[in-house]
C-alpha cells in the first residue's frame, strides 16, 4: 500500500518528478531518524485524527494488531508505555493546534527520547502530518477535476 500512496503523489505532481523524489527522500528520512514503531503509532494516530482512510491501511512497522485497534483509546490502555501516551499526547495537540503545545508535553517527550530525539521526532512527526494533509488535499481536488 505504501508504493501506491507513493504512486499517488507521484500521478498528482506529474512531470515535476524532482518534487516527488523529494517528497519520497523526506518521508523515508524521516523514518530514519525515529523508531518505525514510534512514528508508526502517532502516524496512525494523525491519520484517524485527520480522517485520512487510506493511510489507516498501512501498517510501517511490526505494531501488533491489538495496539492498532487500541490506538484510538491509548490514553486509558494498558497496551502503551510512557514514552508512547507521551509522543501520543503531544502528536495530538500537534494536530490540533501547534502554537499551543504545552510545555509539560514536550518536556515528556524531550525527556524520554533525549534532545536529539526529541528533535528528530518533532521534524518527523511533522513530515507524516504534512505528507496525510496533501494525501487529503490533492485527493479531493482529483476527485473535483474527474467529476
Amino acid at each position: 500500500m505504501e508504493s501506491s500512496i507513493n504512486e499517488f503523489f507521484r500521478n498528482v505532481l506529474g512531470d515535476r518528478t524532482p518534487v516527488a523524489d523529494q517528497l519520497e527522500n523526506i518521508h523515508g528520512l524521516a523514518w530514519a531518524v525515529v523508531d518505525p514503531e514510534l512514528l508508526d503509532l502517532c502516524r496512525l494516530r494523525v491519520a484517524m485524527l485527520l480522517g485520512c482512510r487510506s493511510e489507516l491501511e498501512i501498517l510501517n512497522s511490526d505494531l501488533s494488531s491489538e495496539k492498532v485497534a487500541s490506538l484510538s483509546q491509548w490514553s486509558s490502555s494498558s497496551l502503551f508505555n510512557e514514552c508512547e501516551m507521551s509522543c501520543l499526547r503531544f502528536t495530538e495537540e500537534f494536530i490540533v493546534d501547534v502554537s499551543s503545545i504545552p510545555d509539560s508535553s514536550a518536556f515528556a517527550v524531550r525527556d524520554r527520547l533525549g534532545d536529539e530525539g526529541f528533535v528528530n521526532f518533532v521534524n518527523a512527526l511533522l513530515v507524516v502530518e504534512q505528507r496525510i494533509r496533501l494525501q487529503i488535499v490533492w485527493g479531493k481536488l482529483s476527485q473535483e477535476v474527474s467529476a
